[in-house]
């Protein structure tokens, strides 16, 4: 899906799980969705520069994270773990499980070490809370992706086993995804509400919040025409080209006459041929 997309969607999501935090302590919640939101856009190392300044190139500063840091470092992770060299540039890299363990190993050593160093034990809990955020997040990316056509490769690079659907993010006749961030924000707008009228309170309402998470995440990938295939394209062999009939030019010589007269000399010979028959 694309940027917005996977913001909104994994904001709602996370909502719906820590609704029952959201009254208790508004600082965490909104520390946790800045995460979820942050890790929603980190895979997506593909992402291009826009051409002027936007809202959307804060997201691409985020990819940049696991373009220039990450990627680097994986591809010369893998080739001795699998026998085979990859590109930084390949999007499965970030796209997988493996992948966003490693983004998120990374990003809690930089955040974690210097924390524990400078906060007290008393605010540790911030940068925690937010790394759970990312992490959320990078999970909820590839639930959202998993669903359209290109997919992912949750085990790469270890696995070719490939899971797509059959949404096309850009195609604005699609309703499906409108669907989505629908049925996400009611899901989220009752739990919120009833717990606001103070019916839900506490730790009771969790079941609920996790009922509400699993209908979510079960409704995109049954609208969605979820299927489970193995991606052959790493097993690919170079097709031999089949051989063509030479031309005259290249039989004959190089003739006075070019190929294009030969073969005009060829049909008027055989209209003659069949009119003095």
């Amino acid at each position: 899906m694309i940027t917005r997309h996977h913001i909104t969607l994994s904001i709602m999501c996370t909502l719906i799980l820590y609704s029952a935090i959201v009254l208790a302590s508004p600082l965490l919640i909104l520390v946790i969705c800045l995460g979820t939101g942050i890790g929603s856009i980190l895979p997506d190392i593909q992402m291009k520069k826009p051409h002027r300044f936007q809202v959307r190139t804060f997201a691409w500063i985020v990819t940049l994270f696991g373009s220039i840091l990450c990627t680097p470092l994986t591809c010369r992770i893998y080739p001795p773990l699998t026998g085979r060299t990859f590109h930084p540039g390949d999007k499965r890299l970030t796209h997988s499980l493996p992948g966003i363990l490693f983004l998120w190993a990374i990003l809690a050593m930089i955040i974690l070490v210097p924390g524990s160093i400078l906060m007290s034990s008393a605010t540790l809990y911030i940068p925690t809370a937010f790394l759970g955020g990312v992490m959320l997040g990078m999970v909820l990316h590839l639930i959202e992706d998993l669903c359209t056509r290109k997919g992912i490769t949750p085990f790469f690079p270890f696995s070719t086993l490939r899971i797509s659907g059959s949404i096309r993010p850009c195609d604005t006749t699609d309703r499906r995804i409108a669907q989505f961030h629908y049925y996400h924000c009611s899901v989220a707008g009752i739990i919120l509400g009833f717990q606001i009228l103070g019916n839900w309170q506490g730790d009771s309402v969790m079941p609920i919040c996790l009922f509400g998470l699993a209908s979510c995440i079960g409704m995109m990938i049954f609208s969605s025409d979820v299927e489970i295939t193995r991606d052959y394209q790493e097993d690919r062999t170079p097709a031999v080209p089949h051989l063509l009939l030479p031309d005259p030019s290249s039989v004959l010589g190089n003739p006075h006459n070019s190929t294009p007269g030969l073969l005009m000399g060829v049909y008027y010979f055989n209209k003659n041929e069949r009119w003095n028959y």
